[in-house]
């Protein structure tokens, strides 16, 4: 008898896969998280064989949640779980050691049940995803996002990331500057109406910095101040996005700059 965590946001669906487990195999469920965090958590005092786990979750995300866990126990089983056929994710998650991505719109049962029988023979997918490794020497762009406004950094981090990109976050523009170490920035996408310090302040301290002085910048903004964005023009800031925007555009805008 195999035994499971089920690590998901949704309650919904975490009670659909418990059914599902319970008919393709001998199973005993030890524990359920909602996110990354209580996932680790839960590998305190509890050794699953399997873990099924959600890529997009709050606080810690299903890859992150894979690396910390695998890092303490090798061994350890994890099929990666999602909404979304997404190429980076794929990647990434295997690239943290998981041995499966599965859609969840999908018809799994089959595969569920083979997971359950034999979970080190083979990587496990939903009919049509694939693993493509990383060629040698390829980079993702990085892209540092910082609005005090949580969940538009929530949107935007999982808006980019959908689409390849690798971000870094943050709520508070002097928690931002401190990943401006010297390490590989491609973009800022930033809040001007922020506390400790507004968009054109945030972006001077920036370009400051020789490693960051050609940095293209987007600001995001609900105003729509010609002043201010004359301002932002000067200290460096390569656009404005009027809030609310439309995402396709949005990503466009972001193509765009980084040619």
């Amino acid at each position: 008898m195999k035994k499971v965590i089920l690590v998901d946001d949704q309650p919904t669906y975490r009670n659909s896969l418990r059914n599902i487990l319970h008919d393709a195999g001998e199973i005993e469920i030890i524990g359920e998280a909602s996110d990354g965090i209580e996932f680790l958590n839960l590998l305190k005092t509890l050794r699953p064989d399997i873990v099924f786990m959600d890529i997009e979750m709050p606080r810690m995300n299903g890859i992150e949640a894979t690396k910390h866990a695998l890092k303490l126990f090798p061994e350890m089983i994890i099929i990666g779980l999602s909404m979304y056929e997404n190429q980076s994710y794929v990647n990434q998650l295997i690239e943290a050691g998981a041995k499966g991505y599965l859609l969840k719109m999908s018809n799994n049962f089959n595969i569920f049940r083979h997971i359950l029988q034999s979970p080190r023979s083979e990587i496990f997918y939903s009919e049509g995803i694939s693993y493509q490794k990383r060629k040698a020497g390829s980079s993702k762009k990085v892209i540092a996002i910082v609005d005090d406004f949580e969940t538009t950094t929530f949107t935007v981090e999982f808006t980019l990331k959908s689409a390849g990109y690798e971000v870094i976050k943050a709520t508070m523009p002097l928690d931002i500057l401190k990943y401006f170490d010297g390490r590989q920035i491609d973009l800022l996408i930033s809040d001007y109406q922020m506390p400790q310090m507004l968009g054109h302040e945030l972006v001077t301290k920036i370009k400051e910095m020789p490693e960051y002085k050609n940095l293209p910048v987007l600001m995001l903004s609900s105003e729509k101040d010609p002043a201010k964005q004359e301002l932002l023009r000067k200290v460096g800031a390569f656009g404005w996005v009027q809030k609310p925007y439309d995402l396709k555009r949005f990503l466009k805008i972001i193509e765009q700059t980084l040619k």
